[in-house]
Formats: C-alpha cells, sequence, structure tokens
C-alpha cells in the first residue's frame, strides 16, 4: 500500500478533519446551489446521495474512536438538515434522499469502525518486535 493511500484510507486525526471538511464543502455545494433545472444525473442520485455522506463519516471514525457518537448525530443532523433547507434554495427535499444519506452515514460510519481497527492492528504490529 502506498504512503498516500494509506493516508487517504486510514486517515490520523488531522487528516481525517481535513477530508471531512472537504467533504461537508462539497455535500453543501452540491446540494444547496441553486439550480435553475433539473440536472440529468447517469444512474440514480440516490447512489450518489449515499457515497457522499458516507465518504463524510469515514475519515473521522477511522481517525477517532472517542468521538463515534457525535459523528453519527453530527451526520444524521446534516441529511436533515439539508433536507429541511433544499426548499428554501429553490431545490427538491425529498424522503428518499433523506433515506440514502441516512443510510451512507451508518454505511460510512460502520466501514470507518473497522478501517479503524484494522489501523490499530497495523500500528500495533509496527510497534511489536520480531520474534
Amino acid at each position: 500500500m502506498t504512503k498516500y493511500f494509506k493516508i487517504l484510507l486510514l486517515p490520523n486525526l488531522r487528516t481525517g478533519m481535513v477530508l471531512t471538511f472537504i467533504f461537508i464543502l462539497i455535500i453543501c455545494v452540491g446540494t444547496l446551489i441553486p439550480l435553475p433545472q433539473a440536472v440529468d444525473v447517469p444512474g440514480t442520485d440516490k447512489w450518489h446521495h449515499f457515497l457522499a455522506f458516507a465518504a463524510l463519516v469515514y475519515p473521522l471514525t477511522v481517525a477517532n474512536r472517542r468521538c463515534w457518537l457525535l459523528i453519527i448525530a453530527f451526520g444524521l443532523s446534516l441529511v436533515a438538515l439539508i433536507e429541511i433547507i433544499q426548499p428554501f434554495v429553490n431545490r427538491f427535499g425529498d424522503i428518499a434522499d433523506f433515506t440514502a444519506d441516512a443510510v451512507g452515514v451508518l454505511i460510512g460510519f460502520s466501514f470507518g469502525v473497522i478501517g479503524y481497527f484494522l489501523k490499530l492492528k497495523n500500528d500495533n504490529s509496527i510497534c511489536l518486535p520480531k520474534q
């Protein structure tokens, strides 16, 4: 595994915070900028919602175990807030979008927990003397 790939896949706290902030910006721009007309995206947009919110919670979940409850609460709150705000910015709030977003938060968190324990195992194996 290359160094940069490992940094992105199993980030430390600083990298996790930077990645999460970047994902928040991307999600807010993508979901809250008013559009003059509907945009046709390939596939289903629910898949895009799912992936965006899974990516949002993954880095901090891997980086820091102490805030896991806050990460879930923040992710789900952001999901709800976006769906509530969208009708006020000429967008369409949708319960199916909310569901895809919320499932993305939970699945991204689950993968983050797995990543956290893989990172912990990897860090411990580096520190152990070879026999």
